[in-house]
């Protein structure tokens, strides 16, 4: 864990609203078995995740600047076909969406060639006979797949 001296930074004490107790009870526990504290660990574990972020934002803007892809971002929901996937002239990043839904006749072979990333989606809605572990290995920041 970092020191105050390593960061340079100032602290102080903030409350955290909505905070999950059964989260915070994971990371106190963590605490008391590794000798930090939760400051340390919760300090730790935001750096790595705005890390995170920051790495899937360059890879998705580098992406972008070469013109490899195109972008579908801010919609709520979004329902894509067969016939969608096919009418790109490129592969395609979904991003930041509440739930993004394939239709039945979207296949693995479309999924491969037609979809770039799949980025801060909550919930991805996918055919029965699309491979999940496909849609995990695109996806980034996605809360669900489910199959349907």
């Amino acid at each position: 864990m970092s020191s105050n001296s390593e960061e340079g930074n100032e602290r102080k004490t903030v409350t955290i609203r909505g905070l999950s107790i059964d989260v915070y009870d994971k990371v106190s526990r963590l605490a008391r078995e590794t000798g930090a504290t939760v400051g340390e660990i919760v300090n730790d574990a935001l750096r790595r995740y705005i890390s995170t972020l920051e790495s899937i934002s360059r890879t998705i803007d580098n992406m972008i600047r070469a013109g490899d892809v195109a972008v579908i971002s801010g919609v709520s929901s979004l329902t894509v076909t067969k016939a969608d996937l096919e009418s790109l002239d490129k592969p395609v990043v979904f991003k930041d969406m509440d739930e993004l839904i394939f239709t039945d006749d979207v296949t693995n072979e479309l999924i491969k060639s037609k979809v770039a990333r799949i980025v801060n989606v909550n919930t991805v809605y996918v055919p029965k006979s699309v491979s999940t572990l496909l849609i995990a290995s695109k996806s980034e920041l996605v809360k669900k797949i489910v199959p349907r």
